[in-house]
C-alpha cells in the first residue's frame, strides 16, 4: 500500500469532517469486535453470558448511528429541499462507498465459494444457507456464498434510498417524525405478525426475510439517531424522554434475557428478534452517554487506530462476510465457540479479530486510492490472499498443503514486511509482475485442487518456479 498516498487522501478527509465526534469512532470501533464475536461465539454460550446487554447492542448502536451521521452529513451540507438531499453528489457517495464494495464482495465470494464447491452453484447456493437460501434472495442483496452478517447489506443500501426523505420530514417537524418512525416500526411487525402469524414453511421464512431486511423494519432506532444529530446532550429538555425509554426497555431486556418473557398472542410470538422498539432505546440512550462522556477529539496513536478502524466498519463487515463464509463451508456452521468451550477457542476469536479488521482496514484503504492500476492490483492482492490464508488454516490441519497455496503465504508474509518493517511503496510496475505471480499460484491452485491428480502437479509447479526467478530478476534489475 502508497502509505503517503494514503495519508494524503485521510488527510483531506478529515479536514472536511466538520463537527467531528471521536466518540462515534469509538462506539462504531467497539461494536464492530461485537459483531465479529456475535457472529463466532454459539447460542449456548451466548443466552448465559447476558449478551442482551452487552452483546446484542452491537447492530442497535450502529441503527442509531446511521441515522445520526445521516442527520449530521445533512445539516453540514446545509441541505433542506428533497431535491438537494436527492442529489446526484449524495448518490455518487454512496455509489462508491457502498456499492462497489458490495458488487466487488458479490463477484469475489461467488468465486471463492464456487472453488469450495466444486464449481457447482447448486450445492453453493443451497447448501450454504440450506434451508433459508430462496429466490427472494436474489432479489434483497443476499450472497449466493452466504456469510452471516449479511442481512444488514439491503438494510444499509436501503438506508440510501429512504433516509433523506426521513430527514427531510425531521426538518418540518421532528417530534411527529421521530413519532412516525416508532409506529412504522410498529406497523411493520403488525403485518409480520398478522399475515405471517406462526411461520410454518421456508417459502413464508423466505418472504419473512425481506422484512427482516428492511430498513423499514428498524426505524425507530434510526430515527433516535437522527433525532441526535439535531441535539445529543444527555441533560437537554429535548432528551428527557430517552430517561423514560431507557428503563423501560432495560426491564424488557432483563426480562426477556433472563426471565425468557415474550409477548405472545394466541399462542404467535409478536415483535420478532430483538432489534425492535423495545430493544432498541437502551442501545441509544448508551450512545448519547457515549456522546457525553467519551472525548470528542484525541491525537493519541490508538485513537487513530480506533478512527481508521471506525472509518473502516463497512469493510470489516463484508471481510468478515465472506471470511465466516469459508468457515461454514468447511466447519458446517461459522460457531467457533460453542459448549464446551475451552481456552484455545477464545485464541481463535482473537485471530479472527485481527484477521479480519486487518485486512478490511486495508480494503478500506484500497478504496481510497485514486491510482486505477494499483487499486485493481491491491484488489487482486486483497482477494487472494485473504482466503489463502483461511485455506492454509483449513487445509494444515489435515496436514496436507499444496506448494502453490504455501507460495502465496510466504508472498503474504513478504508483503507485511515490505509494508510493516521497509515502509515503502513498491512502484507499480514491479507491483503488477509480483501480482502475475501471484494469480498464477492461484490459478494452479484450483487447477491442482479440482482438475490435476497430485502427481502431477509439477507439471504446474515448473512453469511457477520459471516466472518466480524471472521475477526476482526482474525487481533486482528495476532496482539497479
Amino acid at each position: 500500500m502508497n502509505n503517503t498516498s494514503y495519508e494524503s487522501l485521510e488527510e483531506e478527509q478529515e479536514e472536511s469532517r466538520k463537527n467531528y465526534l471521536f466518540q462515534i469512532d469509538f462506539l462504531k470501533a467497539a461494536m464492530i469486535f461485537l459483531v465479529i464475536f456475535d457472529h463466532f461465539v454459539a447460542w449456548d454460550i451466548k443466552r448465559e453470558i447476558g449478551v442482551s446487554l452487552w452483546e446484542r447492542i452491537s447492530i442497535p448502536v450502529f441503527l442509531v448511528i446511521i441515522g445520526f451521521n445521516m442527520g449530521l452529513s445533512f445539516q453540514r451540507e446545509g441541505a433542506s429541499s428533497l431535491k438537494e438531499l436527492y442529489s446526484w453528489k449524495y448518490f455518487k457517495k454512496k455509489f462508491f462507498r457502498y456499492l462497489i464494495p458490495f458488487l466487488i464482495l458479490y463477484a469475489a465470494s461467488t468465486f471463492i465459494g464456487l472453488f469450495l464447491y466444486n464449481f457447482d452453484f447448486n450445492a453453493m447456493y443451497f447448501g450454504q444457507f440450506y434451508p433459508d437460501h430462496g429466490d427472494i434472495n436474489y432479489l434483497i442483496g443476499i450472497l449466493p456464498f452466504w456469510g452471516p452478517g449479511n442481512w444488514f447489506i439491503p438494510l444499509i443500501l436501503g438506508s440510501i434510498l429512504i433516509l433523506p426523505l426521513f430527514y427531510w420530514f425531521f426538518t418540518k417537524s421532528k417530534i411527529i417524525t421521530l413519532i412516525a418512525c416508532f409506529i412504522i416500526e410498529f406497523i411493520m411487525q403488525l403485518f409480520v405478525f398478522l399475515y405471517f402469524g406462526e411461520i410454518t414453511s421456508w417459502e413464508e421464512s423466505h418472504i419473512y426475510l425481506f422484512f427482516a431486511t428492511n430498513v423499514l423494519y428498524y426505524m425507530s432506532g434510526i430515527g433516535l439517531g437522527m433525532w441526535f444529530s439535531f441535539g445529543y446532550k444527555l441533560w437537554e429538555k429535548r432528551n428527557l424522554f430517552m430517561w423514560i425509554l431507557f428503563p423501560i426497555s432495560l426491564i424488557f431486556i432483563i426480562l426477556y434475557q433472563f426471565f425468557d418473557f415474550r409477548i405472545i398472542i394466541d399462542g404467535i410470538l409478536f415483535l420478532r428478534g430483538d432489534y425492535h422498539f423495545l430493544f432498541i432505546p437502551y442501545s441509544a440512550f448508551l450512545v448519547l452517554l457515549g456522546l457525553r462522556f467519551l472525548p470528542q477529539s484525541s491525537k493519541s496513536w490508538i485513537s487513530k487506530k480506533i478512527s481508521l478502524i471506525s472509518k473502516s466498519t463497512y469493510h470489516i463487515l463484508l471481510t468478515q462476510i465472506l471470511g465466516y463464509a469459508m468457515i461454514t463451508m468447511f466447519w458446517g456452521n461459522h460457531y467457533g465457540m460453542a459448549l464446551p468451550w475451552n481456552w484455545l477457542d477464545i485464541i481463535d476469536l482473537i485471530v479472527l479479530w485481527i484477521i479480519f479488521i486487518e485486512f478490511g482496514v486495508l480494503w478500506y484503504k484500497i478504496d481510497l486510492l485514486r491510482n486505477v492500476t494499483r487499486k485493481i492490483l491491491y484488489y487482486i492482492n486483497l482477494f487472494i490472499v485473504f482466503p489463502s490464508l483461511l485455506l492454509f488454516s483449513f487445509w494444515i490441519q489435515g496436514l496436507w498443503v499444496p506448494i502453490t497455496l504455501i507460495a502465496i503465504i510466504l508472498y503474504a508474509i513478504t508483503a507485511l514486511v515490505i509494508h510493516y518493517v521497509i515502509k515503502k511503496p513498491i512502484p507499480t510496475k514491479v507491483l503488477g509482475v509480483w501480482t502475475i505471480f501471484l494469480l498464477l499460484n492461484f490459478i494452479s491452485l484450483i487447477f491442482q485442487v479440482e482438475v490435476v491428480s497430485e502427481n502431477l502437479h509439477w507439471v504446474l509447479n515448473v512453469p511457477l518456479g520459471i516466472y518466480l526467478i524471472s521475477a526476482l530478476l526482474y525487481t533486482i534489475y528495476y532496482y539497479k
